[in-house]
């Protein structure tokens, strides 16, 4: 049996306009942000500003008053320190993220410990961390995920509503043939929808939980030689050794002296 030409062209609209909004909701969502964080943009086009009627006191300020878009960072930090004892600092520094709500995902012997700490408690984390430990240095990294987030929340949402339209249409199909091509459709979006709800699931997991490396590094601090004083019972025999001493020097002195060496002249 063949499929009628207007389930065909509405299936075919459908599809087109799937891909469509897909291919252009990055372009529209960069659009979008331009306009909202170009202040100076009245500036560079000034001759068309300057025909334009002027802005009333309440448009300014309603203009003025405007949110900004909340952005969406995720920090990754790396933190050099220094211990005397390795394995006994890598336990502290454990214990001390999950006092803060945080946990650790790998660490190891020699001093490499993997973190994961709630992004709000990031910054009371590795303040407390410094003041606990010696030779302290960090490096902090961000990544602005703001775009991304947006541009896939967007993307499923038509997605979810072409997969609403899809069932609808899936009720009016008379065939087998025409329930099959409504299918394979369904399935696309589907996968779609799958793939974009794990996508904000990990922008969500990233931007919640910021990632910390930390390497204890062994402390080596120089032997200091301690010097003895001899206390008050033990200074005679303290000068008596010192005395002997001085005996023996003479009694050398007496038997053997040194001669001093004649200096040879090189024959030219």
């Amino acid at each position: 049996m063949e499929i009628s030409k207007k389930f065909i062209t509405s299936l075919v609209f459908l599809g087109l306009t799937f891909s469509f909004t897909q291919c252009s909701s990055a372009k529209g969502m960069k659009r979008e942000s331009q306009k909202d964080f170009s202040y100076d943009e009245a500036e560079r086009f000034a001759p068309s500003v300057a025909a334009a009627p002027k802005a009333t006191p309440s448009a300014e300020i309603s203009q003025n008053t405007s949110k900004p878009i909340k952005r969406m960072m995720v920090y990754s930090v790396n933190v050099n320190l220094q211990s005397k004892e390795i394995e006994s600092k890598v336990t502290e520094v454990i214990k001390l993220a999950e006092s803060f709500g945080g946990y650790a995902l790998q660490y190891s012997s020699n001093g490499s410990v993997n973190l994961k700490i709630p992004a709000e408690k990031l910054k009371q984390f590795l303040f407390t961390l410094r003041n606990q430990s010696q030779n302290y240095s960090e490096e902090v990294s961000a990544q602005d995920v703001t775009e991304d987030f947006t541009d896939t929340e967007i993307r499923m949402e038509n997605a979810l509503k072409m997969r609403i339209r899809l069932l609808e249409i899936l009720k009016t199909a008379k065939t087998l043939e025409e329930t099959l091509k409504v299918e394979a459709e369904l399935n696309k979006v589907s996968e779609s929808i799958e793939r974009f709800e794990g996508r904000l699931k990990y922008l969500s997991n990233a931007i919640q939980l910021s990632s910390v490396h930390v390497q204890v590094r062994q402390k080596w601090e120089p032997t200091v030689q301690k010097e003895y004083k001899p206390g008050p019972l033990g200074l005679p025999f303290y000068y008596l050794y010192v005395g002997l001493g001085k005996v023996k020097d003479g009694v050398l002195w007496l038997f053997v002296q040194e001669i001093p060496k004649e200096k040879t002249e090189i024959p030219e």
